[in-house]
């Protein structure tokens, strides 16, 4: 039994004729035959009578008209309560902590004035939790920031390359030189952010290539606190340069000249190939990418 046979049913009731209930749906009046044959035969009985140039319900037909009617209203209210949960719903975006911190908040604003009854739920993690939420669909969309590794099973675009910075305190020793490379980090101490993280990844495999030590590491998850330790001066940290601008320009940090191999990390939009977007989703989706479109 199909709805459209179901819904042909109904419009050759109300209408009286074959070729009314054509016009109205749409259809060519032999098609309009064949649907009330083949549901006839599904119910084993005869739904209609012709009498001369008229039609009628059989008895069976005013039966099922009951059933019918009531399937099709429920079909009308699952397609209506569906369709505005896809366009409310829920999103959940997995999200790096710098992306969190500086880009986040005014892209969830203007989301929330175009979509306020949507509800948002937000994830932090790095790129190995993220990969596995996706993948377990826990997660709608990630944010992240690594370099350019494909991902079996997800869909990733750059949405930007995200330039990082060697940072240290103003009155550190090698805040005055003119220019550093890896050498210079044998004789530091370094804090790094948790593992998992890309560019922490990025320094110990650079490290470890020149078969530098630094003197000591700080293993911090949190970056803000990163910041205010390398203001205290306990040590070198690499952090993205959207993120330490502030402090720069205002004389708390200094951001060391480094002469060594780029770090290509990028700030990448992820979600899973197969997934389905709902609407919200995909006005997230076209949101942010405006966004950095807009930066270029």
């Amino acid at each position: 039994m199909e709805i459209r046979q179901l819904q042909t049913f109904i419009a050759i009731k109300n209408a009286g004729s074959f070729a009314q209930a054509a016009e109205h749906l749409g259809y060519t009046q032999p098609s309009l035959t064949a649907h009330i044959q083949s549901l006839e035969r599904e119910l084993n009985v005869k739904l209609f009578d012709r009498l001369g140039h008229r039609i009628r319900l059989t008895r069976e037909g005013e039966d099922f008209t009951t059933y019918a009617e009531q399937i099709l209203k429920l079909v009308d209210e699952a397609t209506d309560t569906m369709y505005k949960k896809a366009s409310c719903g829920k999103i959940i975006v997995g999200a790096s902590e710098t992306f969190s911190v500086v880009r986040l908040p005014s892209l969830l604003k203007e989301f929330r004035e175009k979509h306020p009854s949507v509800d948002i739920e937000l994830k932090f993690g790095d790129i190995g939790k993220f990969y596995t939420d996706l993948k377990n669909n826990l997660i709608d969309i990630s944010i992240i920031l690594t370099d350019k590794v494909p991902y079996p099973n997800l869909s990733t675009e750059i949405l930007c390359p995200e330039p990082m910075s060697i940072i240290s305190s103003v009155d550190h020793s090698l805040a005055k030189q003119v220019a550093i490379d890896i050498s210079d980090f044998s004789s530091v101490d370094f804090i790094i952010t948790q593992e998992g993280c890309a560019y922490r990844t990025f320094i110990e495999s650079l490290l470890k290539n020149n078969d530098i030590k630094p003197r000591s590491f700080m293993k911090v998850k949190n970056i803000e606190a990163i910041k205010q330790f390398v203001i205290s001066g306990l040590g070198l940290a690499i952090l993205p340069k959207v993120y330490i601008e502030k402090e720069v320009t205002d004389n708390l940090l200094t951001e060391l000249p480094w002469n060594g191999p780029d770090f290509g990390m990028y700030t990448q939009l992820v979600y899973h190939k197969d997934k389905w977007l709902s609407p919200v989703m995909i006005s997230f989706l076209e949101l942010i990418r405006s966004k950095f479109t807009d930066n270029d």
